[in-house]
């Protein structure tokens, strides 16, 4: 019997991507699908294209709701499919023709639970080939684990999952994050696995060039969510038994990457609102309890950030705030050269 692939596909003001999206997916290799739609009210032309090719392919599941966010969208889509095995494409990337072929062919071989791609990376500093895993035959749980947690690893595209596992486990995404619930569905979808494989060729074309940044306004409920995604990550590491020096790693890696992005903005700050209020917001962002607590193992090879983890660590904040307001300048006037060098903290 040939399987079904159902493809989700969340939509949100995608006019300018969805078409060519879409497109992409009519042309898999690969037929046998089922391409769920979910329109998370969009109040662009985004509908409009969507029941276009609603009436070209009967293939085309057309699903809406009311704006509640991506995650809602998803588990709309995971409960609206039938298919054997699920894939997740985002409405403003495309994929390659033989993307679901590739993945599901290798899923089929080695009765693999989940299976990965590589990615072409579309961003301002260019076009990239990427991958987050190198996986051999006998990998294991705890290593993969250890690699989604790394780079873009834990994105629900560029994967093939089983439904059957979704189902069996009742897995869905928390509808009450929006930053990081896809790593935690599959981080979650992970520990119930227990073959992994890869496929080297770079299938999904994920573009960054759609993205805003987050607020130099940022709102303590993005610390907070930020919080319950370390706190997901710590009871699904217990639950399979992970090393905790690994565990611990990975969670201040966590803290230390949010944090040190959310002081760089307030430093972006000064002049709009002084400094006296940026140290208000450090000693605020820096006295949280979670934070708190793994705040002493921030570490840093980088040459750039050792000295402001060393300010914050004794309470320096002006003298930290001073150094990054500068050291943003820097990197502004060197571009991606030193903005890369964020990525080895």
């Amino acid at each position: 019997m040939v399987p079904k692939v159902s493809v989700i596909v969340p939509v949100y003001n995608s006019e300018n991507y969805i078409s060519a999206c879409i497109e992409s997916i009519l042309n898999q290799t690969y037929s046998k699908l089922e391409i769920i739609i979910v329109n998370d009210g969009s109040i662009d032309k985004s509908e409009q294209i969507i029941i276009e090719y609603l009436e070209k392919d009967n293939r085309i599941i057309y699903l809406y709701q009311e704006n509640n966010g991506p995650s809602e969208a998803r588990n709309k889509g995971i409960l609206s499919s039938t298919g054997d095995y699920l894939v997740f494409i985002d409405s403003d990337d495309t994929v390659d023709k033989r993307y679901i072929e590739y993945l599901l062919k290798e899923t089929i071989k080695l009765d693999a639970d989940l299976v990965c791609c590589g990615y072409i990376d579309y961003s301002k500093y260019g076009v990239k080939n990427h991958t987050d895993f190198n996986i051999n035959e006998n990998v294991s749980l705890h290593a993969f684990m250890e690699m989604v947690c790394k780079g873009t690893g834990g994105v629900l595209w560029g994967k093939i999952f089983k439904s059957e596992i979704i189902v069996k486990n009742n897995l869905k995404m928390d509808g009450n994050l929006f930053m990081s619930e896809d790593l935690v569905f599959v981080l979650q979808y992970v520990s119930h696995c227990k073959v992994f494989a890869a496929v080297q060729e770079y299938l999904y074309n994920y573009n960054r060039l759609n993205q805003g940044s987050i607020s130099s306004n940022i709102s303590i409920n993005y610390i907070n969510n930020h919080i319950i995604v370390c706190e997901y990550l710590e009871e699904i590491f217990r639950s399979v038994k992970l090393d905790e020096h690994i565990c611990e790693k990975i969670i201040v890696k966590r803290i230390q990457d949010f944090v040190l992005i959310i002081l760089q903005l307030q430093s972006n700050n000064v002049k709009k609102i002084g400094i006296n209020k940026v140290r208000e917001n450090f000693k605020e962002i820096l006295s949280i309890p979670y934070i708190v607590k793994y705040k002493s193992e921030f570490r840093s090879t980088s040459v750039y950030y050792k000295p402001f983890l060393l300010f914050i660590r004794n309470k320096f904040y002006k003298t930290g705030i001073k150094y990054l307001y500068y050291l943003n300048l820097l990197k502004k006037i060197k571009g991606k050269l030193l903005y890369r060098k964020q990525v080895s903290l």
